[in-house]
Formats: structure tokens, C-alpha cells, sequence
């Protein structure tokens, strides 16, 4: 479980992005985080992962964060992709960092490249991968580590609108296979609804809790054909217009 306490940050340059920012993400829950642009939507992941300091307390499974933790990944807009490195060494970076054997990092890299459908490109550069192709790699590099937790900034923002969809339906299976717990920031109102069971609001800069939207359909591909689905929708983007107005 991930709580957010009363988190605060107020940059060097005096911006104040985050106030008083409170709520939980359950155990293997998917929580999207929406919100005018500046609000503090990356600040608020970054803090999560350990990465920055704020006021107030960030707690995973009870303990107070203060440093980045293993069980946590982080997966960024840009991908985050070493450009020299090849497929197969992209995913398998973090496991060398952490000093895994050299067995076990053969056998999970091929388990993973098998997984996201990349055989074949292995050898590959990111520079002649798809934007679709680098965030499974992306994707893959995280759930070397097995993580417990997956930290996600717009991960699908730069995708055409049917890769951005396959890559949904992806991330819905890994959450299936898993039960990741999944922190989600996003610009798309759809995209929110269709992968957040809970879906938090916040208002324009210095973010804070507008409101937090519960939302027990989501998580399933076919749920953005669903009536229900179309009627969440409006249901946030009438809070979103209300925080702009």
C-alpha cells in the first residue's frame, strides 16, 4: 500500500507545485492521477519513488520512504532507454546494477523479450525500434526487477492512438499477471478511467486533492466499450472542467 500524508514541495526557485497532497493506493490497485498541466503530477511520482524530498510523509506498506526503494519502478514519458545499449541489455541494466547472477539475468531477459513480442530484435538499438517497441522495453526493463510497485509518467502520451491501446491492453495484462500496484499519471480522461480503479483529481498549481473518483470497472480492455465506461468519463471530465474554470 502506498499513502500519501500532507506532501508539500516547494522547488529552490520558489514554485510551489504540491500542498497538502493526501490518499491511498490499496495493494495491487491501479490509481490514475489527472490534473491541469504544472499541477505537480510528476513532482508527486517522483517524491513516491524516493527520488525527491518534500514535506509531510510518503508510506509503503507502513514505512516511511526517505530513499529510492528496490521493490520500486519507475518508468518515465521518455522511456528512459539507454541509446547504446541493445534490447537485450536495456532490460537486463537494472539486474546487472543489482548484482544479479549471470544465469538468472540470461533467463529472465529472454523470458521478457518473449513476453512483450520482441524476438528477433534483441540486438536492436532503440533508434530502430517503434515508439510501441520501446515502451515494452521500457515495460520489460521494470518487470526484470519484479517489482511490487510500478511508478508510471504518461507512459503512452507520444503513441498514435492504436498503439497507445495495445499498450493499455499490455499494461492490463501485466497488472493481471502480477497485481502490480500501479501509480498512473496521465493527461487523457480515457486513459484514466479505463486503467484506474481509483482515479485522483488535482487541482492546478500547487496541486492539491481535488476530489478522488472510485471506479471498480476498470482494469479490463473491454470495459471502454461498456456504458458504464462512457459515463465515468463524463464523470471526471466534469471535475477536470471544474478545476480549470
Amino acid at each position: 500500500m502506498i499513502e500519501a500524508r500532507r506532501i508539500s514541495k516547494v522547488y529552490p526557485d520558489g514554485t510551489q507545485a504540491l500542498k497538502d497532497v493526501s490518499f491511498k493506493v490499496n495493494k495491487g490497485e491501479i490509481c490514475s492521477v489527472i490534473g491541469p498541466s504544472g499541477c505537480g503530477k510528476s513532482t508527486l511520482l517522483l517524491i513516491f519513488s524516493g527520488l525527491l524530498d518534500a514535506e509531510g510523509e510518503i508510506l509503503i506498506n507502513g514505512k516511511r520512504v526517505n530513499k529510492p526503494q528496490r521493490d520500486v519502478a519507475l518508468i518515465l514519458q521518455d522511456y528512459g532507454l539507454f541509446p547504446w545499449k541493445t534490447v537485450r541489455d536495456n532490460i537486463a541494466v537494472g539486474m546487472k546494477i543489482q548484482n544479479f547472477p549471470a544465469d538468472e539475468i540470461e533467463k529472465t531477459t529472454k523470458t521478457l523479450i518473449k513476453k512483450i513480442g520482441l524476438e528477433g530484435f534483441e540486438k536492436s538499438y532503440p533508434k530502430q525500434l517503434s515508439g510501441g517497441m520501446r515502451q515494452r522495453v521500457a515495460f520489460a526493463r521494470a518487470l526484470a526487477l519484479k517489482p511490487s510497485i510500478m511508478l508510471m509518467d504518461e507512459p503512452f502520451s507520444s503513441l498514435d492512438a492504436l498503439s497507445r491501446e495495445r499498450l493499455q491492453d499490455f499494461l492490463i495484462q501485466i497488472w493481471q499477471e502480477t497485481s502490480s500496484t500501479i501509480v498512473l499519471v496521465t493527461h487523457s480522461i480515457e486513459e484514466a478511467v479505463l486503467l484506474g480503479k481509483k482515479i485522483v483529481v488535482l487541482t492546478e498549481r500547487p496541486g492539491t486533492v481535488k476530489r478522488i473518483i472510485e471506479n471498480r470497472k476498470a482494469g479490463r480492455s473491454e470495459y471502454r466499450y461498456e456504458e458504464e465506461f462512457f459515463e465515468k468519463c463524463r464523470e471526471v471530465r466534469e471535475t477536470v472542467e471544474r478545476v480549470i474554470e
